[in-house]
């Protein structure tokens, strides 16, 4: 093309020549702005922050001249008063105090590290009475901490700020990705039986996960649907099942599930239940040898014992014996197996136990159902029940002498529920500078209600001297007699039982606000503080049907039998080291009555010394309505057996059957003669018990039955379920629980009685040296707080 058609082709479109100069001076001017140098040129002339129309102008506080020459004149006033000879004084002793309690405190944490174990415990327990220390320095000290002290200080009840916080706090791992990560631990731990039953029947293959965000935040909120919620709690049960074994329980761990359990824990932190059976997963785990440091890094150390501050007895009692399992350095340490759980001491002591006191519940019993006080309202039994540690919200079923448990908090089956990250309770709930545990949102069985006095407002001192003398004095003279309200209606000619209390030791405790749900763990350590109380729990159905602990495995269906279980649980029992060097004292109700015997037959039988010395050393048995001879509700399978499906334990408790009659022989021949000197004490029930199912009165235990030719006999006028719940403290029932235990523990031995706790090593002289300065720091807390008010009095 020639320059004259180019030129008359550009004539015809002069818009074309437009466009094209616009684009390349365009081009140009991007390319020249791509180098520093222009782009620095024209930073000079263009603003390059973003217009805010809607930002408001910064507004200034203009301080009126009159205040402002007030605050300068008490500056000034301060100044002066700070060089004033008083204050010469006073401020070098307040820098000298801030820095000697630091240094003690580190001192002491050094010496709770490296030192002996008396000096360890000493350092330990002035830790633990330290409470003038700031937030920082509980934080300093948490960081310095080492697994073996963290421990320490958790068994000794010390402050919450001890510990470290919780990795990643404030955030949850997203449900799905945590379901995808539990199923590839437990796929690891094939072919294991139980795995293979569980992912066949309630844990299927989870689909690939993708696109989602790992951990969830404060701001972020989602549903957690029904199904993920329920599969959780299968996992967490079907975890406390195989982590009876210490094998599996080491995998587990050394698979990284201490930090999945962690956040199991983060999504039900509002759920009392499933956290209680988490806590069980832990208990079981801590059993596995060298696993403190794992529970240390992990930050479970920390949230036990918050668990053992909270108001919720069963969170409270498998926190305690988790700790128990992981303090190595405690002079008295057991070792807690499943199915046994120390009721008291739940903390460090320093004395021995002088007297072991074992409970052992009956059929759809538990540790926080039989042993509870007894209702106000008449009971009930459910035929359909279960235990008290292993209630589950999705099945409808009644409770031993309750209603339903979940009655009007259960949670709804069309939805789900938010998850959204529940906040630290060091940091989010705080009351009087004291850390609070978490708010839950599920039913709470708390520890005792104690009413206090209110405080006289009486001016006049004579006045309220003598009222004050009024109420401490006995409602009734020693010249009265006062008959236990549940006085027996029969007992036999040999009892030795006391059936009322003089009128000057009667505490009238009708109208009493006052009530627990485990008395054996807050009545009997004010009677017997030097005792250790253990109970034991284990699980029971009337029917197949509702025996749920043997759906995570088919093996377990043979552990009902009395024998099998009375086996499992001796050896369990021997591994507490009950019965070293002290008494036993047996508390058995209904088919607790029956294990607590073969128990006893079974360690006579062994050839091993630890397990010989729980039948050598009890010293008293007590059996609350235990069916002897057998009960009348086995009779039931002969009639309608297709409908209930009886099950295991109800088949071997029919009346009169061979294997019971020949165990109830061979214990009487060993009470005429190795036990002989063996307190025991029978009660039988006097009064049918109330079936909710069909709504007829029953006997479940005749007297007959519950009657044996040995020691006191007494028939109460109480059901079947409340030979277990005394009604308070005063009753015949509680009186003569003491009076058998006190028989017991006077019958020991003299080497025994005498033997006192010895110390292992003399302390050195830094530990003596660290007590007093303690001590001396203790007492110049108080006057240094009344120093600045003489100084002020004295300025003034």
């Amino acid at each position: 093309m020639s320059l004259e058609e180019l030129r008359t082709t550009l004539r015809r479109y002069p818009k074309l020549v437009g466009l094209g100069g616009v684009g390349i001076l365009t081009t140009a001017g991007i390319l020249l702005y791509g180098s520093p140098q222009a782009r620095n040129f024209f930073g000079q002339y263009v603003d390059k922050k973003a217009p805010e129309s809607d930002k408001r102008r910064a507004e200034y506080i203009y301080i009126k001249y009159h205040i402002y020459r007030e605050s300068m004149r008490k500056m000034q006033q301060k100044q002066e008063e700070e060089k004033k000879w008083i204050s010469v004084i006073i401020n070098p002793i307040g820098k000298w105090w801030k820095t000697a309690k630091h240094s003690v405190a580190w001192r002491l944490l050094n010496i709770a590290q490296t030192g002996s174990q008396p000096e360890r415990l000493k350092a330990v327990q002035q830790l633990v009475c330290m409470d003038h220390l700031k937030d920082w320095d509980f934080r300093h000290l948490a960081q310095m901490c080492d697994a073996r002290t963290a421990v320490s200080l958790a068994r000794c009840g010390a402050d919450t700020r001890w510990f470290m916080p919780v990795h990643r706090r404030g955030c949850i791992k997203n449900p799905k990705m945590l379901l995808s990560e539990l199923h590839g631990m437990l796929a690891r731990l094939r072919p294991m039986g139980c795995v293979q039953h569980f992912f066949s029947k309630y844990f299927p293959e989870q689909d690939p996960i993708e696109d989602i965000h790992e951990y969830i935040n404060e701001e972020q909120t989602i549903v957690l649907s029904t199904a993920d919620t329920d599969l959780l709690k299968e996992i967490i049960s079907f975890l406390h099942h195989i982590t009876k074994d210490p094998e599996i329980s080491a995998k587990i761990i050394k698979d990284g599930g201490l930090v999945h359990l962690m956040e199991l824990r983060k999504i039900f932190c509002d759920d009392n239940e499933t956290l209680s059976t988490l806590c069980k997963v832990l208990a079981n785990m801590s059993v596995v040898p060298d696993v403190v440091e794992h529970f240390f890094t992990t930050g479970w150390v920390g949230t036990l014992a918050e668990w053992q501050q909270c108001p919720d007895l069963r969170l409270q009692v498998v926190s305690a014996k988790t700790m128990a399992n992981l303090d190595h350095d405690d002079p008295n340490q057991c070792t807690y197996p499943p199915n046994v759980y120390p009721l008291h001491p739940r903390v460090r002591t320093r004395r021995k136990p002088k007297a072991d006191i074992v409970f052992v519940h009956g059929l759809l019993g538990g540790v926080f159902i039989t042993w509870r006080q007894r209702d106000r309202k008449p009971t009930e039994l459910g035929l359909y029940g279960k235990n008290a540690f292993y209630t589950s919200e999705t099945d409808d079923v009644f409770l031993v002498g309750e209603q339903k448990r979940v009655n009007g908090n259960k949670h709804k089956k069309a939805q789900g529920r938010p998850l959204v990250p529940a906040q630290n309770a060091t940091e989010a709930n705080k009351t009087n500078g004291q850390p609070k545990t978490e708010g839950f949102k599920d039913p709470v069985l708390k520890t005792i209600k104690k009413v206090d006095e209110e405080p006289l407002k009486i001016s006049d001192a004579a006045t309220k001297e003598f009222v004050e003398t009024l109420r401490s004095q006995a409602e009734l003279d020693s010249d009265w007699e006062v008959v236990h309200p549940d006085v027996p209606l029969d007992a036999n000619n040999d009892c030795e039982g006391k059936f009322s209390v003089s009128g000057n030791e009667w505490r009238n405790q009708e109208s009493s606000e006052e009530y627990t749900n485990c008395w054996p763990m807050e009545w009997l350590p004010d009677d017997y503080p030097d005792s250790r109380i253990i109970g034991i729990d284990y699980t029971s159905a009337v029917t197949e049907w509702s025996a749920n602990f043997t759906k995570y495995c088919p093996c377990e269906k043979g552990q009902g039998h009395i024998d099998v279980r009375a086996s499992t649980l001796l050896e369990r029992i021997a591994v507490s080291d009950v019965g070293n060097e002290r008494p036993i004292v047996w508390i058995g109700h209904s088919m607790g009555g029956l294990l607590t015997k073969l128990i006893i037959l079974k360690s006579m039988d062994s050839h091993e010394p630890k397990v010989q010395q729980i039948a050598k050393n009890t010293k008293g048995i007590v059996f609350l309505g235990t069916p002897h001879r057998g009960s009348s509700i086995a009779k039931w399978q002969q009639h309608i057996q297709m409908i209930l499906s009886p099950s295991i334990e109800v088949k071997e408790m029919e009346e009169n059957a061979p294997k019971l009659l020949e165990m109830h022989r061979r214990f009487m021949g060993c009470l005429n003669t190795a036990l002989r000197h063996v307190k025991v004490m029978s009660v039988a029930e006097g009064s049918p018990t109330m079936l909710t199912t069909f709504k007829f009165p029953l006997r479940i235990v005749t007297e007959e039955s519950a009657r044996i030719n040995f020691g006191d006999f007494y028939l109460l006028k109480d059901d079947h379920l409340s030979l277990s719940k005394p009604i308070y403290r005063q009753s015949f029932l509680y009186q003569r629980l003491l009076h058998v235990i006190r028989d017991s523990v006077k019958d020991r031995t003299p080497d025994a009685k005498d033997q006192e706790e010895k110390p292992q090593s003399t302390p050195n002289q830094e530990v003596v040296l660290m007590n007093i300065v303690s001590a001396l720091l203790n007492g110049a807390k108080g006057l240094l707080e009344l120093l600045p008010r003489v100084a002020v009095r004295f300025n003034t």
